[in-house]
């Protein structure tokens, strides 16, 4: 008497990848990688603040022309809406006018594009944004 032979079953495809990440730790995390070493090109931070100073013909604050150290790298489309640090996206702002801006976004996105715009085709008297001599206390309130 011979011993019966067991069907060989098909697993269905769904199934084999059922368990795929039941022990994720086994995994090795992903590493970042520094597209500054990969890329010679690649825009760093601190090279995105060289090229708006060098756009905006100084190193002052947009809005106010405040000049200093404080002033603050500002993203006008935010990272959260897929914005990036990039020349056409960034604009020095002041301390104070940065906390402004980011309290009204709606208000002041349109009007930085069209003063990025203006100042990168090289006609900043068509800007939204005029810069008069005034105390820094009339933009704080």
């Amino acid at each position: 008497m011979a011993l019966a032979r067991k069907k060989e079953k098909s697993i269905m495809p769904w199934r084999m990848n059922l368990f795929n990440n039941h022990n994720r730790k086994e995994k090795a995390p992903k590493k970042r990688r520094n597209h500054a070493l990969d890329d010679p090109e690649y825009m760093t931070k601190e090279k995105v603040r060289k090229a708006v100073i060098e756009r905006d013909g100084g190193n002052w604050c947009a809005i106010t022309g405040v000049t200093g150290t404080r002033l603050e790298l500002h993203r006008i489309v935010y990272g959260s809406q897929g914005g990036k640090y990039e020349v056409d996206n960034c604009i020095l702002l002041s301390v104070e006018m940065h906390q402004k801006v980011h309290s009204s976004k709606k208000t002041w996105m349109p009007i930085l594009q069209d003063h990025v715009r203006c100042m990168k085709l090289g006609i900043p008297e068509k800007s939204p944004i005029q810069r008069e001599p005034k105390r820094m206390d009339d933009y704080v309130r």
